[in-house]
């Protein structure tokens, strides 16, 4: 806002014009006067006549007229001397020598004194309007200027009054102040009661540089801010010379670049106490009087009033802040008693006590805790943003023996807050990285709290803050007393897992046992002297299909041979078939303790023993398949070696008659069971590589070309059956030669011996994605269904057909291992028509592409 009103410039407008026309009016009343001179010499000598006073007269009263008296009496003496010396006699001097000019000349100068003096009253009344004129518009300016200071002070107090906060208060009181006065600088100044220290809060048009050493100013150094806020009386300085003389060496001794301006300085108070300073400057020598004072002092005033407000807010604020503050101190304090009591584990506490009071004490905590010989550490973050850092930083134990702060609270037990720099930093860092971690963190401030229980200190909590604020003496003492918290939590359950330690010592003895059984592969049971089994390993759940808890649950689990409950256990020895599985079989073993009595159900064993079960099926399967095996083997092997024995008996003897004929049908004979001992030699050789482990190699098979040759040697065995082919061209199968003629010839054997009278059997063989079906079809009676994979299992032979046919059931058992073990399948169904179909797939060859024949 310009300050000065447009009257005053008027007013100043109208005194310079005015002055102006004096010296004009003036310079032209002597230029006329003189020039008069040669205007009425001319006219005389062109008039033949002396005109006398007319020309000089005319003169004076111009000048009158535009210069008032002065002009007018010096346009008179001009003509007097003029007149004389030109124009009277004698001519060329001052003396007049008639009397009749002497009078002439007083005539005239009267005359023009009288016009001067005439002039001299119209100019004095023209001076005095002008003076009106200017005292009006001159109290016009200062209405003017007062209506804008009370419209500055206005617009200044409305703004202030919606303000609370003290710097928002500063700005609006220099912006506004600055440009009511026009100044070129402001600056605000307030002093702590009992402080002997001015402090800058804040300042306009200053740089940096130079406003920097004027932070804080002692109140006993001579300045103006200093001078008005020590004695309570303005300073206003309007020359810069004189501010550089009166405060030139103070500001020296800041340090500060004296640069010379006009300065205003006034106290800002509040009902006789004074708490700061206003100050304003102008580059250059400024007015500063007495309404312009007061002007001042009313903003400072204002900004007193705004500031008090904003104090007594900020203090209000703060016993508010301190409430919330303390109830959130005891909310923490009860959360923190509450989370650390939720568990007495030694980790879960670890855990919790990193993640204390975050995010309210900081954006990291670390807790660093003693653990056999070295420390241990464990952070936590409040931000998903902190994880990498946190992880460098947990990964870096303290080193107890390092110049660190977490060390030395770590050593002298006593708290510490440090701000956090590259020093600090090189300080902790364990290396490179963790130097690196925590510069990444960017950390300004920490908070390191000792953890002590029982006068010995078991670690420390740290709390790493990024906002540059140090933690102040409320959160200090929070801290410590959510630490004392924490190392009585922290040794509780140090003591619970020292417990648990010597428990679980004497648990381990105690399930040392129980892990033994538990690991045996054999059922066992602990039996308590009131019948009912204290515990049980899972292989005897899993052997007896469910959990027994008394003995007479178990013997419900039990039959004797032949199908009946047993009553009681057997001393020692017994096996027993499985309610739930009658086709399985257990031997029960028991072991008494020493003490003997009869047990439950009248049970000899001892009322405390120790059953061991083990599972005897497959030793019964395997026993009753050896004698089946055996019985069977004996019939098949006795049939083709007697043949073969009693034919080659017949044909050896000396002196045979035999005719061709016979001979013929005996060697047939010979023939055809040398073959059926072969096919039969060729299963049991399968069947021992079976027990050792059978590996067959996957090497490629065109199995166009091997099925025709396998399916003409069958034809030769059974000329009066009837065999097809169909087989297209196929992809190369992965698989082994030999392995597939055997199951293929066992399939075409099979379908003979059952397709008695004739038929016909055919072999097609057909590609799928992924490889080859080979299907042999007969016309004989055909499969039940419910026997389709029984068919495959060994020595099995089917009640339906196994009159019709010899055989030891060992042809397709064999077959479905060795298609297992090229990776394929096999299996049985029943033809809608009549016969039955066995097929086996084979896998495609992958090695290499398909060959083509």
């Amino acid at each position: 806002m310009n300050e000065r009103p447009e009257a005053w410039r008027r007013v100043a407008a109208g005194r310079r014009v005015a002055a102006g026309r004096r010296v004009a009016a003036v310079a032209v009343s002597v230029t006329v006067a003189i020039v008069a001179v040669p205007v009425k010499g001319a006219i005389d000598v062109a008039a033949g006549t002396d005109l006398g006073f007319i020309p000089a007269m005319a003169a004076v009263v111009v000048a009158a007229w535009l210069g008032g008296f002065v002009p007018g009496i010096v346009a008179t003496v001009i003509g007097v001397v003029t007149e004389a010396y030109y124009f009277m006699d004698p001519a060329g001097a001052l003396v007049v020598a008639a009397d009749g000019d002497r009078l002439r000349l007083v005539s005239f100068a009267l005359t023009g004194m009288l016009a001067s003096w005439l002039a001299w009253l119209r100019t004095r009344a023209e001076a005095r309007a002008e003076t009106a004129r200017e005292e009006s518009l001159r109290q016009g300016a200062r209405a003017e200027l007062a209506a804008r200071r009370l419209e500055a002070l206005q617009a200044l107090t409305s703004d202030l009054a919606g303000i609370l906060s003290i710097d928002r208060i500063t700005d609006v009181l220099l912006d506004r102040g600055a440009g009511a006065l026009q100044a070129d600088g402001a600056a605000a100044f307030l002093v702590e009661p009992g402080s002997n220290v001015l402090q800058a809060i804040g300042w306009r048009g200053y740089d940096e540089v130079r406003a920097r050493p004027l932070h804080e100013v002692p109140l006993d150094l001579p300045m103006p801010v200093t001078d008005a806020a020590r004695t309570g009386e303005g300073v206003f300085v309007e020359s810069p010379d004189a501010f550089v003389e009166r405060y030139g060496p103070s500001l020296r001794r800041l340090g500060v670049t004296v640069e010379p301006h006009a300065t205003a300085a006034v106290p800002m108070e509040v009902e006789g106490r004074r708490f700061g300073a206003l100050g304003f400057t102008w580059n250059g020598f400024h007015d500063l009087e007495a309404d312009r004072q007061d002007f001042i002092r009313a903003i400072a005033q204002l900004g007193a009033g705004a500031f008090e407000r904003g104090r007594l807010l900020e203090v209000e604020g703060e016993a508010l802040r301190r409430a919330e503050a303390e109830s959130m101190r005891l909310d923490l304090l009860a959360e923190a008693s509450r989370t650390l009591g939720m568990t007495i584990d030694y980790e879960a506490t670890l855990r919790r006590l990193a993640g204390l009071a975050l995010p309210l004490l900081g954006d990291l905590g670390v807790v660093d805790v003693r653990e056999e010989g070295r420390y241990r550490r464990l952070v936590a973050a409040s931000d998903g943003t902190l994880a990498e850092a946190a992880a460098v930083i947990e990964r870096n134990p303290v080193d107890p023996d390092g110049s660190g702060p977490v060390a030395r609270v770590l050593r002298e037990g006593r708290t510490e807050v440090v701000r956090m720099n590259e020093e600090t930093f090189l300080a902790a860092a364990r290396d490179v990285e963790h130097a690196a971690g925590l510069r990444a963190l960017g950390a300004r401030w920490s908070m390191v709290i000792p953890l002590r229980a029982e006068g010995r200190t078991l670690g420390a909590l740290s709390f790493v803050r990024r906002e540059d604020r140090r933690y102040d003496a409320d959160e200090v003492s929070l801290a410590e007393e959510l630490g004392e918290r924490a190392a009585r939590a922290l040794e509780n359950a140090r003591l619970l897992r020292r417990m648990e330690g010597l428990a679980e010592r004497e648990r381990r003895r105690a399930s040392e046992v129980e892990a033994v059984l538990a690991a045996i592969g054999e059922g066992i049971l602990v039996l308590d002297p009131d019948g009912s089994i204290r515990s049980s390993n899972t292989a005897a759940v899993r052997l007896l299909g469910e959990e027994v808890a008394t003995m007479e649950a178990l013997l419900d689990c039990l039959l004797e041979a032949n199908g009946e409950r047993p009553e009681r256990l057997a001393l020692g020895a017994a096996e027993y078939r499985l309610a739930n599985r009658p086709t399985a079989w257990v031997e029960i073993v028991s072991y008494p303790e020493p003490a003997a009595a009869v047990g439950a159900g009248g049970s000899e064993l001892p009322t405390a023993a120790v059953l061991v079960c083990r599972d005897v099926t497959a030793f019964r399967q395997g026993q009753a398949l050896r004698e089946a095996f055996l019985s069977l083997l004996s019939h098949e092997l006795r049939t083709p070696v007697t043949t073969i024995y009693g034919g080659a008996s017949v044909l050896a003897r000396p002196g045979s008659t035999l005719d061709d004929a016979v001979r013929n049908e005996i060697l047939g004979d010979v023939a055809g069971e040398a073959d059926r001992l072969y096919r039969l030699v060729e299963d049991l050789l399968v069947l021992a590589h079976f027990d050792e482990g059978l590996e067959i190699g996957g090497e490629p098979v065109l199995l166009q070309r091997l099925v025709p040759t396998i399916v003409e040697q069958e034809h030769a065995r059974w000329p009066e059956i009837r065999f097809e082919i169909e087989i297209a061209d196929l992809g190369t199968v992965s698989g082994d030669t030999t392995s597939i003629t055997q199951v293929l010839r066992n399939l075409l054997s099979n379908a003979a011996k059952y397709s008695a009278g004739g038929g016909t059997i055919t072999v097609a063989a057909e590609e799928t994605l992924d490889g080859v079906v080979v299907r042999v079809r007969d016309e004989g009676p055909g499969i039940d269904p419910s026997e389709a994979d029984d068919l495959f299992d060994p020595f099995y032979r089917s009640p339906s057909t196994a009159k019709m046919a010899g055989g030891a059931g060992i042809g397709l058992y064999v077959s479905r291992r060795l298609v297992d073990a090229m990776g394929g399948r096999i299996w049985a169904t029943r033809r809608e028509s009549r016969g039955s179909e066995f097929s086996f797939f084979l896998p495609r060859y992958e090695g290499v592409p398909d060959l083509e024949e």
